[in-house]
């Protein structure tokens, strides 16, 4: 979705709402932070030997209004640094508009959704880019990046049955497309669409914790001309990926732990690093089998969380190859109710092929920084 297009939508919704509405509820998130790989002998995805301060670098603004009882509109907006471009040395930022949905709430249990949504991937899906909301510098994107897109354009739809006192079971079910762009080998960029997403999530929620599972599945048709040799048309991309997760956060204690997987079809044709080029997410869309997972455990001495993440991704047959392990050490310093400061160090190793790196090899990575609410 363009950028003109993005903001267009956004305004006249906002019109909308400022003409039915007696309330436009605004909040935002930033997120400041350096990145720099210390050390290695492969370079991994993001990160550069001299120090990046726009990768995980972002701002965003959550606009909201409530039209009457039922209807709401929903958006955020986001400014954020383009980390595809792994590596590159000139700042570039991008606009995005991950929300932008009208809300129908029939019933406190019952809620509908149109429009553009953040696609429930993950356990921090819904605010995946609000940095002060986890306790990473950075999402584990080794295992993130199971799902090649995070918002999707489409409707959904989610009951919440209320179990006991302190127990819900929420299931959602949605549907939609979403737009990527396809770096080419060639240079240059394809614009294509992922459609028919399909899938559902159910979620239970306790005093302290929260376990979900999402299944989905996406098709994508393209035709790549840029190619040695003429177009090559790839038919049948058709892939299913399952996450599962289990967030504790309870007594000072935090674990995160979510496991993922991705299977396309075999009959697929294959897309190789002929035609696309290594240059992260959207590449993945191609990836026929994938698996990952990590743990994260940390525990609250008053204002400071020291915790401690192991990872292992493996992709497969695609213009992906390998297998990568990371384990990182973190401290974050509360320092109010609004900002949070944040150091972490990790350690990667990619074996059997570049994984998420570029070539096998380790290498040591460092991020500093500050997450903010406003």
């Amino acid at each position: 979705m363009k950028s003109w297009m993005k903001l267009g939508a956004l305004a006249a919704l906002g019109m909308s709402a400022l003409a039915s509405a007696q309330e436009i509820n605004m909040s935002g998130f930033a997120s400041a932070h350096v990145t720099q790989q210390l050390g290695g002998n492969s370079n991994p995805e993001y990160y550069s030997r001299a120090a990046n301060y726009y990768n995980f670098t972002k701002f965003g603004l959550n606009i909201g209004s409530k039209i009457d009882d039922q209807w709401a509109v929903q958006s955020q907006i986001l400014v954020a640094g383009k980390r595809i471009e792994a590596g590159a040395t000139d700042p570039q930022f991008g606009l995005y508009a991950n929300w932008l949905f009208l809300a129908y709430r029939p019933n406190d249990n019952l809620r509908f959704r149109f429009g553009r949504q953040l696609f429930p991937a993950w356990m921090v899906s819904e605010y995946v880019d609000v940095g002060y909301m986890y306790p990473w510098t950075e999402t584990p994107h080794a295992v993130y990046e199971l799902s090649p897109f995070k918002s999707l354009n489409g409707i959904s739809s989610d009951y919440t049955f209320q179990l006991n006192d302190s127990q819900k079971l929420t299931v959602m079910v949605f549907g939609g497309q979403e737009d990527i762009r396809i770096p080419l080998s060639q240079g240059g960029n394809l614009d294509n669409k992922y459609g028919n997403v399909v899938g559902s999530e159910v979620a239970l929620q306790g005093k302290g914790y929260r376990f979900r599972v999402m299944a989905t599945n996406y098709k994508i048709n393209t035709s790549i001309d840029q190619t040695v040799g003429g177009p090559n048309t790839y038919q049948s991309n058709s892939t299913t990926v399952v996450t599962t997760g289990f967030k504790y956060d309870k007594d000072n204690v935090l674990v995160y732990a979510e496991y993922g997987f991705k299977n396309g079809n075999k009959n697929a044709s294959s897309v190789t690093g002929t035609d696309l080029a290594y240059s992260g997410v959207s590449s993945r869309s191609f990836d026929k089998r994938a698996s990952a997972g990590y743990i994260t455990v940390g525990y609250w001495f008053d204002k400071i969380l020291p915790h401690i993440t192991a990872s292992s991704s493996k992709w497969e047959t695609g213009v992906v190859e390998g297998t990568q392990d990371l384990y990182s050490l973190g401290v974050n310093y509360k320092v109010n109710d609004n900002i949070i400061f944040k150091t972490n160090v990790g350690y990667s190793v990619s074996r059997r092929g570049p994984a998420h790196m570029d070539g096998q090899g380790d290498s040591t990575t460092a991020v500093t920084g500050f997450d903010m609410l406003f």
